[in-house]
């Protein structure tokens, strides 16, 4: 549940979503350059732009870091004008609508949460742990990754896993017999409390607080502290009934946020998309393995 892929270049401005900015754009020679105008990723490393997701990511987070600014820049504006427009124009679109001109301004971009690696297990069918239930895609930690992603990737889980998952259920629906009763609902209808709580304000405040403490670059103090926040506000939001979905999701968000950090202050180590400045080293004796998080099992 720690590996959690940023993508390098999220379009970062008031008002507008985090839209991500194709890394097609690098690749045709877009650059990199920070709040003074300095292209910065050769610092960090010899491919430059052109270096794997995680690389440029860290990169940008660290240059933020050092300029005290919100975000880096990436520059078009020494290609040709009408190229850009035609090979982008979605991304051309977008910026104008916030009074940028990418062929001649710069675009403000920041990393984003992309892609989760982890997530439920399952076998190479697809089935979890949970009779009856198989699963495919994100949602899974099915291993095709290991601790990194490349581009697409995610087609391959898709295609794979969700034909396996199809062909495995359906299997399993063969072999159900069909005998079916419809069984009284005796518990009393749950009663929204909710009233007392501003959801929106405690999703925003997790969002914060992921982003700053559990982010491109962790530590065990932002670590620790981010487990400290989330468990508090699980005591009082976790045992609540909720009747809307706005309430479930919150739930669902906690109950991943803590699993998230409990993984990442376990592993103490720096692999793929997992990177700990204190512990800046792939520890093979120690952490070549999976984590797994199983429910404690009633006595």
């Amino acid at each position: 549940m720690e590996f959690m892929q940023f993508h390098p270049t999220v379009l970062y401005i008031a008002g507008s979503s985090r839209s991500l900015i194709t890394e097609a754009m690098r690749g045709e020679g877009a650059r990199l350059i920070d709040a003074a105008g300095h292209r910065f990723m050769f610092d960090y490393d010899e491919r430059g732009e052109l270096a794997p997701r995680d690389v440029v990511s860290k990169s940008i987070v660290t240059q933020m870091e050092k300029n005290r600014h919100p975000n880096v820049y990436l520059d078009v504006s020494h290609l040709d004008a009408s190229f850009i427009r035609n090979r982008f124009p979605g991304i051309a679109e977008m910026c104008e609508k916030f009074g940028i001109d990418i062929t001649r301004d710069k675009i403000p971009v920041r990393p984003g949460a992309h892609y989760m690696i982890g997530g439920v297990k399952v076998d190479k069918d697809g089935r979890t742990s949970i009779p009856g239930l198989w699963a495919a895609g994100e949602v899974t930690a099915s291993g095709l990754h290991g601790a990194n992603r490349l581009a697409s990737n995610s087609l391959l889980e898709g295609l794979v896993y969700g034909a396996n998952a199809g062909r495995g259920a359906s299997a399993a629906a063969r072999q159900i017999v069909h005998d079916f009763r419809a069984l009284p609902i005796t518990n009393e209808k749950a009663q929204d409390n909710e009233e007392d709580l501003d959801l929106d304000d405690i999703r925003n405040s997790l969002k914060s607080l992921m982003w700053r403490d559990v982010g491109v670059r962790r530590d065990r103090v932002g670590l620790a502290a981010a487990a400290e926040t989330i468990d508090a506000w699980c005591r009082y939001v976790l045992p609540r009934e909720f009747q809307n979905p706005r309430g479930w999701e919150l739930q669902n968000l906690l109950t991943v946020a803590r699993l998230m950090v409990a993984g990442a202050l376990a592993r103490e180590e720096s692999r793929g998309v997992h990177q700990r400045v204190d512990f800046p080293e792939v520890d093979d004796v120690h952490w070549k393995r999976h984590l797994s998080w199983v429910r404690p099992q009633e006595m």
